[in-house]
């Protein structure tokens, strides 16, 4: 880890507590690697063992945001401490990652001005190590009551140096991210919508030949979940048509016609709502998510389909 990176924390100066949820670019708010994080590298790569990076802790300063210091092996006053949520690659640099955690709507009551990444002792008996400490745009966490509920979400860069070896060990308990969140909407999104296409043939496609969809409409092939008509006529599958499986076993754009069409049809697909989403690069889906989707694909596979009026 390099000594000094920002992390992305609420902005604003004040006490408020609406100051939480947006990123910053203010270089008063940074997160670097401790002293006792970066002997713990050194005996970890003495020793050929990998820093395990486990919790992540929040403080409120003792009533101000803290200058972060490189010896600093606590944080000055802690009121709230999480297992790593999940973990995320960076966008635009390989090398860093983001670990998170999501602090729930039942826990708060706290001023957020501060956190800590927290590594396991390579000793058996021995203590956890601060191996990153970092200040935070302060930020009031609300505890559930009469009602009214907030989580909090705290994202810190973990930059892997290339002599360490560092693991991040994520909780199989853990909540869900904005980012795993984002996912989640895009494929609730898949299964609402359909995807539709007309168009004109410029050439005409023999008897057993291959009709290409329209660039960006794929289909999901043994799902039953596509309509083909010509000229505005339906279209049967296994007998005017055939669906054909990709190179991958995934998403198809191309079927195959059991007839002769000619140059200047009019075509139609339409595909029905799915989902073949892929996972979050370089993390695994939140736990359960894949089989409930699975099941819900399987319930949709046995149900009729009508089409909204």
């Amino acid at each position: 880890m390099s000594a000094t990176v920002r992390a992305v924390v609420p902005g604003g100066t004040d006490d408020l507590p609406d100051a939480g949820g947006v990123a910053t670019e203010n270089p008063e708010y940074f997160c670097l690697l401790t002293r006792a994080g970066a002997a713990l590298e050194a005996a970890a790569h003495a020793a050929g063992r990998p820093v395990r990076l486990t919790v992540i802790s929040v403080g409120d300063g003792d009533g101000e945001v803290p200058v972060p210091a490189d010896a600093a092996v606590d944080l000055v006053r802690e009121v709230y401490r999480r297992p790593i949520d999940s973990l995320s690659q960076d966008e635009e640099d390989p090398n860093i990652c983001w670990a998170h955690i999501v602090i729930p709507t039942t826990e708060g009551g706290f001023w957020i001005r501060e956190f800590g990444v927290w590594a396991e002792p390579l000793e058996e008996d021995g203590e956890p190590v601060l191996y990153a400490y970092g200040n935070h745009a302060p930020f009031y966490k609300l505890k559930s009551v009469l009602g009214q509920a907030t989580t909090h979400e705290l994202s810190v860069p973990i930059i892997m140096s290339g002599t360490a070896d560092v693991e991040i060990v994520i909780s199989e308990a853990g909540y869900a991210t904005r980012l795993e969140l984002l996912q989640l909407s895009g494929i609730v999104e898949d299964l609402r919508r359909n995807q539709e296409a007309v168009w004109t043939l410029d050439a005409p496609v023999e008897e057993g030949g291959t009709l290409a969809l329209p660039e960006g409409l794929t289909y999901a092939p043994g799902k039953h979940l596509l309509d083909v008509f010509w000229e505005g006529v339906a279209c049967g599958a296994g007998k005017q048509y055939e669906e054909i499986s990709s190179a991958e076993g995934l998403e198809s754009s191309a079927i195959r016609m059991l007839f002769a069409v000619p140059a200047g049809s009019e075509m139609r697909v339409l595909v029905r709502p799915y989902s073949l989403q892929p996972k979050l690069p370089g993390q695994p889906v939140p736990a359960d998510v894949e089989e409930r989707l699975t099941a819900l694909e399987q319930r949709m596979d046995g149900a009729a389909f009508i089409e909204p009026q």
